[in-house]
């Protein structure tokens, strides 16, 4: 994903967490923190992460995060599939109010799923990543709710 879509991702290949085992499983060992993945043929296509906020002032937020569905599995609800599955995790836990992602501005498909979902955008970064001296925006989006 960090190779098919670099500008997707705020992780290089060499920074991404995901490439140290030891770290995914710490991780994942917490109870407010979850990956829903999509496997066919024994290999994932699609996955989307979810985490609470560590902050105290902000652990009513959950964050959705490494949303990506590979090439050939596109076009067939992965990832309509993964991030519902994220939010209704996040929706599970205690205290959780609101949900929030990070969409780039190169990814309009992407957004208009999160739009579909309920997302609504609360602000735009301009210049958010930089790839090889290339600019690319985030819209942040949001989706609120009651729980706790």
């Amino acid at each position: 994903m960090l190779q098919d879509a670099p500008w997707a991702f705020l992780a290089s290949p060499s920074q991404d967490r995901g490439c140290d085992v030891e770290k995914v499983r710490v991780s994942l060992a917490r109870a407010d923190a979850a990956i829903a993945g999509i496997r066919e043929g024994g290999k994932l296509v699609a996955s989307a992460g979810v985490v609470r906020e560590e902050a105290l002032k902000r652990r009513h937020i959950a964050m959705i995060w490494g949303v990506y569905v590979t090439p050939a599995a596109r076009g067939r609800g992965c990832a309509r599939a993964v991030v519902s599955l994220a939010m209704e995790v996040a929706r599970s836990w205690a205290g959780i109010g609101s949900i929030h992602l990070a969409v780039n501005a190169n990814a309009p498909e992407a957004r208009r799923l999160y739009e579909s979902l309920g997302f609504v955008e609360w602000g735009f970064e301009p210049d958010a990543v930089r790839i090889d001296g290339k600019s690319y925006g985030e819209h942040h989006m949001h989706i609120s709710f009651r729980n706790g």
